[in-house]
């Protein structure tokens, strides 16, 4: 599917015009709008999003955190990643660890007491992002 190969058009801006994608890939505007709602209706195009610079809206570090949990307390950990703003991803994982979360925070010690609360659900092992190097 062309439209498919050029998808990086569509990720660097979602709210580019189809006519304008058409001109890119040489198909009409009406032809990338049916692509485009296939596509939604396959399930491949899941979402529509912007991305935020964290650091300028004041959480400048970013935090890996590796959570292994205790085994009785997955449903509560579940409950408890969804009520923490900071925590912007988690991920179910294989290896090492149970979960894998992306959080931002405005200090370190705003990531302190996060990993503090955490606590009462498992371990945690923290890596801290240096700088994001693709989008």
């Amino acid at each position: 599917m062309a439209l498919l190969n050029n998808r990086s058009l569509i990720k660097e801006n979602s709210r580019m015009q189809w006519k304008e994608i058409g001109q890119e890939i040489h198909m009409t505007g009406q032809a990338v709008g049916n692509r485009i709602r296939r596509l939604e209706d396959m399930g491949i195009i899941e979402q529509y999003t912007i991305a935020t610079n964290k650091a300028k809206l004041g959480q400048p570090v970013t935090a890996f955190i590796t959570v292994f949990v205790n085994s009785e307390n997955h449903m509560a950990f579940r409950t408890f990643f969804n009520t923490e703003e900071a925590i912007s991803e988690v991920h179910r994982i294989s290896g090492e660890g149970c979960y894998l979360l992306a959080a931002h925070f405005a200090s370190n010690e705003e990531m302190e007491l996060l990993l503090e609360r955490l606590l009462t659900h498992g371990n945690y092992r923290v890596n801290l992002s240096i700088g994001r190097l693709k989008f």
